[in-house]
């Protein structure tokens, strides 16, 4: 797997059983919490989407601890200024925010119990974690986004064939500032947004307007978003693997405020007139992230996962 940039970029990462939306917090309560949960394995979920929905539901708890939640499947949500007031991890409405981990374990555990079968064996994956949350006392902001293999409304998909094309669709309730990053199974984060020729002013995020919907990764005029930046100079992605099937996970960041980007190595020319996009090592990446989280309550992230096959 390559993942290279002209004017075009190419990549790929791994897949989660859920899509985690790790939103903004806006409370002032900040306190260390720690939770337990519990998963069995199930005959259509692997050891790796266990452990992953096991640890969903332990930081859930976690945050109960701390601050309570509410359980109900469906809720209505206040609504005031392109803001709700509560965040929501699978089902489970919580009143605070997860900012960082700071120590997770994992066992693995097998039940004998009898069956329609006779006496069978259950496999569960116990998941222990301690870690930073901040109480939600504040609504969140709620930006939509959308990838796409082409630029049309029809086109939203989070499963690409080798080859095609990547756009994204981005709006928000407020002016904010935006920026979007992949990780690959490199364990390399790659950033996509800003793009690589804009100038010092858009060195750390984009500015984005208040209710206008933005088409990234399109260099044609309609999409000229940007003051010194001509729409021909944008970066157009392509999804490329030789294996059968891979996964990337994309992050789309946005904040009321600006922030800084974190340290990036700088861009590399490599063969065919591809560029290599600005990087930085997973591990420092998610640490910006969660220290960002810490110290900006205006700083939040969503992260989807992306499939692309051969």
């Amino acid at each position: 797997m390559t993942f290279n940039v002209l004017v075009s970029i190419k990549m790929i990462r791994n897949i989660i059983i859920l899509l985690f939306i790790a939103t903004a917090a806006y409370g002032q309560s900040v306190v260390d919490t720690s939770g337990k949960a519990q998963v069995r394995i199930e005959s259509d979920m692997s050891k790796e989407d266990a452990m992953e929905l096991a640890r969903q539901q332990a930081m859930i708890n976690a945050i109960d601890n701390a601050f309570g939640s509410y359980v109900e499947q469906d809720s209505d949500m206040l609504i005031e200024e392109g803001k709700a007031n509560f965040k929501i991890i699978g089902h489970t409405l919580v009143k605070g925010d997860w900012l960082k981990t700071l120590k997770e374990k994992y066992k693995e555990e097998s039940k004998t119990i009898k069956g329609s079968a006779g006496r069978e064996t259950e496999i569960w994956i116990i998941c222990e974690i301690k870690g930073t949350v901040r109480e939600i006392t504040k609504p969140q902001i709620n930006v939509h986004f959308e990838p796409r293999d082409c630029p049309d409304d029809l086109c939203r998909t989070y499963l690409f064939n080798s080859g095609s094309p990547m756009y994204l669709t981005f709006s928000t309730p407020v002016d904010g500032f935006l920026s979007v990053y992949i990780v690959e199974q490199d364990h390399m984060a790659y950033r996509l947004i800003p793009y690589q020729e804009m100038p010092e002013q858009y060195l750390n995020a984009v500015p984005v307007e208040a209710d206008k919907e933005y088409l990234f990764f399109a260099s044609d005029e309609a999409h000229d978003y940007f003051e010194d930046f001509s729409y021909l100079m944008v970066d157009e992605i392509y999804l490329e693997t030789a294996m059968e099937k891979e996964f990337v996970d994309l992050y789309v960041i946005f904040s009321t405020e600006k922030y800084r980007k974190p340290l990036l190595a700088a861009s590399e020319h490599i063969a065919n007139a591809y560029v290599l996009p600005k990087t930085l090592d997973e591990n420092e990446f998610m640490e910006w992230l969660q220290n960002s989280r810490v110290y900006d309550s205006e700083f939040q992230f969503n992260r989807i996962t992306l499939t692309v096959s051969k």
